[in-house]
């Protein structure tokens, strides 16, 4: 987020901003994941006590709350054709929560970024159903302008989240010896 100036109609009064794509935090990187190979035995399958591919995707959102993992706290939306959509934005949550937290949140995606990304997923499937059901132009781009934001918002606060995480421990270790 940035303090940026006003402009057009709000010139010179202060506001808060999604910092653009360019300007966006770099985060930190999660652990890389050959998932052809880790923790598989010769023929492919999964050893026993494996854990580091399996639970990658369940570490990614370990800390998340049903708000934010869920898209609906019901079990239905208001209308039925909204359904497919709905399978697709959560879909969509559960792919880029993972990527978030691989790509800039150290293998971690915390509740906060979780739910405005499920936010974004909700508006970016709202807005392919105003384009194709509902023929309605203007709602469709608004609500995909929303995710957009959205997902730019989640990134820098995974981001700053993962910069702000205690770095663990580094221990050395000595020839011969165990530590």
């Amino acid at each position: 987020m940035a303090l940026r100036t006003g402009h057009g109609q709000g010139a010179g009064s202060p506001r808060v901003e999604v910092l653009p794509a360019d300007e966006l935090p770099e985060g930190v990187t999660g652990p890389a994941l050959d998932e052809r190979t880790a923790d598989r035995d010769a023929a492919g399958r999964w050893q026993s006590g494996a854990r580091s591919a399996q639970s990658a995707g369940g570490s990614a959102t370990r800390e998340s709350t049903r708000l934010a993992r869920r898209l609906s706290l019901g079990e239905a939306f208001a209308d039925a054709r909204f359904e497919p959509y709905a399978r697709a934005a959560r879909a969509f949550r559960r792919q880029h929560v993972t990527s978030l937290a691989r790509s800039v949140g150290g293998g971690h995606c915390g509740s906060a970024p979780a739910s405005i990304i499920a936010s974004a997923a909700l508006q970016l499937a709202g807005s392919r159903f105003a384009f194709e059901v509902l023929g309605d132009m203007v709602l469709g781009s608004r609500l995909a302008n929303d995710s957009r934001q959205n997902l730019l918002a989640a990134h820098e606060l995974c981001a700053r989240e993962a910069q702000a995480r205690p770095k663990p421990p580094v221990r050395s270790r000595l020839l011969g010896g165990d530590e």
